[in-house]
């Protein structure tokens, strides 16, 4: 009896852990969870470059990052609070969506922002000597960023959970910055800097992520300010 009891604790996290992984929100959320580390991981990365290298990029990137994490930091406690507070599921929702409009808010102020690091990554007239190691692990952590963010992106747009929503937006511009980072250490790395050519080249493939990053926060700005509206 004792050892039929002892099986059925063992099986009890298994069948936890099964149970998450089929429910699309919850494999979302420890995703997500799992993304926050990994963000503030390579905030700490870049502040370690910067201590290291002393490019302005990094230290620039590496503050991003930590704004970034907070917006996910932000969403993850909130789902916390809604999970001890005694309310329905309509109720949840309602309450989403008007921090879904907090969070977009605060998402376009940070990619606004970003202007500054990529102003000096542009601009960048120090040489930096970084080795091929911080270009690997950006390269690495750039190409599983674009993969799965861009993947759950294109298919959950009609998703109507709203943390969900913010989680996909927020992935997606990781992403993106991600593909910045691993452009600059690239240049800096196995090229002469930005400089000549480069620099042309560097800037307007810069400018163009950075209007995507833009449109994408202002699309979800405008989509809460919409929702928003309609509950008025």
């Amino acid at each position: 009896m004792a050892k039929a009891e002892k099986k059925r604790v063992e099986k009890q996290p298994v069948k936890r852990l099964l149970a998450i992984w089929s429910d699309k929100v919850q494999r979302v959320f420890v995703s997500s969870t799992l993304s926050l580390i990994a963000t503030v991981a390579f905030a700490g990365y870049n502040l370690f470059l910067w201590l290291t290298c002393g490019a302005a990029w990094n230290i620039g990137i590496a503050v991003y990052y930590v704004l970034l994490a907070g917006i996910r930091a932000h969403v993850l406690l909130s789902e916390r609070r809604f999970r001890r507070a005694d309310l329905s599921e309509e109720q949840r929702e309602a309450i989403r969506k008007k921090i879904f409009l907090t969070q977009s808010g605060m998402l376009f102020c940070i990619d606004l922002a970003l202007i500054v690091p990529i102003s000096l990554m542009v601009m960048q007239e120090k040489e930096v000597n970084y080795s091929q190691i911080p270009a690997i692990a950006t390269a690495a952590y750039t190409t599983y960023k674009i993969v799965i963010s861009t993947c759950n992106f294109v298919k959950d747009r009609k998703e109507r959970h709203w943390s969900v929503k913010i989680f996909k937006t927020l992935n997606f511009v990781d992403a993106l910055v991600s593909v910045l980072s691993l452009q600059y250490i690239l240049v800096m790395t196995f090229g002469e800097g930005v400089k000549d050519t480069m620099l042309t080249l560097c800037a307007t493939t810069t400018f163009a992520i950075w209007a995507m990053l833009i449109a994408v926060s202002v699309f979800s700005l405008w989509k809460a300010i919409k929702e928003r509206r309609k509950g008025s």
